[in-house]
């Protein structure tokens, strides 16, 4: 979704660009002229901004300005769970999560050694206490080995870019009236597929969100 920050962003460079293409034709009253002018500023406008949607958002000094936090990548940590089996409250469980990024979208993917979770909708926003909010509502898929016992649910999440560590902290609720917390303190760049390749990995560091940091 193209935010109002965006559209002004467009109106401003189609404009410049219009008036450079107007003056550098000499041709100043032509309507020909006024007409190309218009049109090519503003394919050059939505070309800039489809770049700045994709790549130019995440780049560090652009980051410096605007504050926003780069997720893409895989994260790694684990979950607690309220869940109970067998009249025992289950062990923590490590997870992954993996993130795909734009400025105005992304993607998250959810990992156990047991399941998957595929990503229905997602936001990142900045409160007003200026802490940054990942929100996601899921749907786990078991995998069927152990669907005997873990049926296929639907979720909501809400992750907070938290501490010194700037791990992802929080807590998600389920429809089988399931509540818990996550917590992923490891990051790479790199977004792995499944589970047990991202927890036997190597390449997990400290997060490192922010540009200024």
């Amino acid at each position: 979704m193209v935010n109002s920050t965006q559209t002004r962003v467009a109106i401003g460079i189609a404009a410049v660009v219009w008036f450079v293409i107007a003056f550098m034709s000499g041709d100043h009253d032509g309507q020909w002229t006024a007409l190309r002018a218009f049109s090519t500023a503003g394919s050059i406008a939505t070309l800039v901004l489809l770049a700045y949607d994709r790549w130019i958002w995440a780049w560090p000094l652009v980051r410096r300005a605007t504050g926003k936090p780069n997720l893409n990548g895989t994260w790694r940590g684990e979950l607690r769970s309220d869940f109970m089996r067998d009249g025992k409250k289950i062990a923590p469980i490590p997870t992954v999560i993996r993130v795909k990024q734009t400025n105005s979208q992304l993607w998250v993917t959810l990992f156990t050694g047991e399941s998957s979770s595929v990503t229905e909708m997602s936001e990142l926003v900045k409160e007003a206490d200026e802490r940054w909010r990942l929100t996601f509502v899921y749907t786990n898929k078991p995998r069927a080995e152990v669907r005997s016992r873990s049926d296929q649910h639907q979720g909501v999440c809400e992750l907070y870019i938290t501490g010194l560590d700037d791990s992802l902290t929080g807590n998600y609720f389920t429809g089988r009236k399931t509540t818990g917390e996550m917590k992923f303190t490891e990051w790479s760049k790199v977004r792995y597929g499944d589970a047990a390749t991202a927890l036997a990995a190597s390449d997990f560091s400290k997060p490192k969100p922010f540009a200024n940091r």
